[in-house]
């Protein structure tokens, strides 16, 4: 709930203090002038300055004041400079009262900075009386504690939601945005519903709005929908990724990675158990123990060559042999790569062409169609002299050859482009196998090489000496077993962390799964009923006549705006039509909210509502209706130069409503304090 209580302004001079000093009351309050030009609008503006809603006006800061708060007052023939000015707004919240003061112009003071006194205004500087400033329009100001609108939200007790943002993130409902569709300002406000609402980076910003202000469920189902989608991308992203980190790292180690799901499931214990390593069609458990086995039994081989020349011969043909085979296929798969190298090449310049095919033909098609409008035979495909067909070729024509039109050409075009785009990805997706592969026959072949390397040196060493293969082969063998350990250790790793992904995603699936069928609750259908009755009703009273059966306006459930047979209703309706269809839906927003305990905060701002030549008539209902509201307050600045709008406000009862009457200028010259 928000109330606003009273509104001083002080604008110092060289000539004293000038201002505005008024209280407003529940229900019905008049700004009331008898000129357009006395500064209603400027008083109005304040308010919105004071809560930081400024931007609701058009801009940020000082700027969106008129001058009497930056430049100079007008006093009969004198004008007198501005030094200092600024604004205290009184409100209340239903239980506690605080003011707030925002400076205007000060040498000292930013217009960021916000006062908040925890009191009246009658009782600014009792010592007794807590202060506090804050700040506002600045970076976390919405979320901090030292910042306005943070503040503002849980004084007013409004807890806003968490919505989807323009950069697919999510972030708070601004303030701002929440009661652009309660103060209707007389620039951009008439032109309509929600016309005034900032452009601060919320996706479907005025959808979300009449969400939270008529407090529907679908609110807190989209949230939902949001962080479950959210959800779902981040665990197939860190899934692939997961999954992706670990072929690579069993394929460099030449193993084969067994029972990975490449895509995010619900893994059973069987499921587990299956995911593991295999090498040489052993699992990486027995290959390992396997190595263990042949480094033991070359630690108890006799370490001299002459024990082991014949061995060492006979593994020197069969590792020569070896090198030979891993040459040829390294060499294959080589001349592999180069093929696809150049098929990729091949499609990269085919794309080219085809691309530029593309656009000289659409090129030639635009042409064709601007000739078309121009009424040129030739754009027709016609000749303007004999009127024969004129094909998109400069090829003869003959009977048998069927030529393609540029229509046709463009989309075969893009069908090859398809097939070719296609092909171009089959090929990467080859090389980067074929690369993997390359990789380990040169590992394969550096170790075979330093083996044979090692046995040549043992066949033309001194027979005494310590066998440098056996010494080589242990190295060997010891390097292997502890990357190999190295790798199965980080594999089994990574498996807990599939596990806790597959939890992730069964909690996932479960939420997903509790998701409404339905778009709206059975409460939601019955907010958006009751706020279309509202408004119809509202229409009515109001005397809108652009449309006769009033029974075809529904509200959007896309977004919640009236709408007829699909289509928003201020297209069907006449520029005072439209400023009615805007009070109305207004003020249902607010009965609706009242009715079904939504989170309006009650307040409602009107500047100049009698646009577009409004029949007074349909005026004197209006605030005849606003009158008639329980647990609100409105203010309406309105112009009361004709008879007319007088009569319809006087036509009121009196203890109805409170009427500020703003002389020639709204701001004048304010006693003393002890005066």
């Amino acid at each position: 709930m928000l109330r606003i209580k009273r509104l001083k302004i002080e604008i110092m001079t060289s000539n004293g203090v000038y201002g505005f000093d008024n209280t407003f009351t529940e229900g019905l309050n008049f700004i009331a002038s008898e000129d357009n030009t006395c500064g209603k609008s400027s008083i109005i503006a304040a308010i919105y300055y004071c809560l930081g809603f400024e931007e609701i006006i058009g801009g940020k800061g000082e700027k969106v004041l008129t001058s009497v708060y930056k430049t100079s007052i007008e006093e009969g023939e004198s004008i007198w400079p501005v030094l200092e000015s600024g604004a205290y707004l009184e409100i209340s919240n239903g239980k506690e009262v605080i003011t707030i003061y925002r400076a205007a112009k000060m040498e000292n003071r930013d217009n960021k900075l916000i006062t908040v006194y925890h009191c009246g205004i009658d009782e600014i500087g009792d010592p007794n009386k807590l202060t506090e400033d804050m700040y506002v329009h600045m970076p976390n100001s919405t979320v901090n504690k030292k910042g306005f609108h943070s503040y503002l939200e849980t004084f007013l007790h409004i807890e806003l939601p968490l919505v989807p943002a323009s950069d697919d993130g999510t972030r708070k409902l601004y303030l701002q945005l929440i009661f652009s569709g309660m103060f209707i300002e007389q620039k951009h406000g008439w032109a309509d519903i929600l016309s005034g609402i900032p452009v601060l980076g919320i996706r479907e910003s005025k959808k979300r709005v009449l969400e939270f202000i008529m407090h529907l469920d679908t609110l807190e189902n989209e949230k939902k929908k949001d962080y479950l989608r959210t959800l779902d991308n981040s665990i197939k992203h860190e899934w692939d990724s997961l999954i992706k980190e670990l072929i690579v790292l069993t394929n460099r180690e030449t193993c084969t990675p067994q029972g990975l799901p490449l895509t995010p499931k619900i893994l059973s214990e069987e499921d587990y158990s299956k995911i593991s390593i295999n090498k040489d069609n052993d699992s990486i458990d027995e290959y390992i123990e396997d190595l263990k086995e042949q480094y033991n039994n070359l630690t108890i081989m006799k370490p001299k060559i002459v024990d082991n020349f014949d061995e060492i011969q006979t593994e020197l043909n069969e590792t020569e042999t070896s090198i030979e085979e891993f040459e040829r296929e390294l060499y294959k798969h080589r001349s592999l790569l180069y093929s696809e190298n150049s098929s990729i090449d091949k499609l990269t310049n085919n794309l080219e062409i085809i691309d530029t095919d593309i656009r000289n033909n659409k090129d030639a098609a635009r042409l064709r169609n601007l000739g078309s409008e121009l009424d040129l035979a030739t754009s027709k495909d016609t000749c303007p002299l004999c009127n024969q067909a004129i094909q998109d070729t400069l090829i003869p024509d003959t009977s048998h050859i069927q030529v393609m039109s540029i229509d046709e050409n463009i989309r075969h075009l893009n069908a090859q482009k398809e097939m070719l785009e296609f092909a171009q990805s089959s090929h990467r997706r080859n090389k980067e196998k074929i690369q993997e592969k390359i990789t380990q026959l040169e590992n394969s072949l550096f170790t075979l090489r330093s083996l044979a390397k090692s046995l040549r040196n043992d066949l033309y060493s001194i027979n005494d000496n310590i066998s440098e293969s056996i010494i080589h082969k242990r190295l060997q063998l010891d390097s292997e077993i502890n990357s190999l350990n190295r790798m199965s250790e980080f594999f089994n790793n990574q498996k807990l962390k599939l596990k806790e992904l597959s939890d992730a995603w069964k909690d996932y699936l479960k939420d997903k799964s509790t998701l409404p069928k339905k778009k709206f609750s059975d409460l939601d259908d019955e907010k958006i009923r009751t706020l279309r009755n509202h408004f119809i009703s509202n229409l009515t009273q109001f005397g809108y006549k652009s449309i006769l059966n009033l029974n075809q306006v529904e509200i959007s459930s896309e977004s919640y705006l009236p709408v007829i047979e699909g289509f928003d209703m201020k297209f069907d309706s006449s520029a005072s039509d439209n400023v009615r269809a805007i009070w109305a839906f207004v003020l249902a927003l607010l009965q609706t909210s009242n009715d079904k305990s939504g989170n309006h905060p009650g307040v409602l701002i009107f500047d100049e509502p009698a646009q577009h030549s409004i029949v007074i008539n349909d005026m004197e209902k209006f605030f005849d209706y606003i009158i008639k509201l329980k647990n609100s307050q409105v203010i309406i600045g309105i112009t009361v130069k004709d008879s007319d709008t007088r009569q319809a406000i006087s036509k009121l009862p009196a203890e109805k409503y409170n009427l500020i009457r703003v002389p020639n200028k709204a701001f004048r010259k304010l006693p003393l304090e002890n005066e």
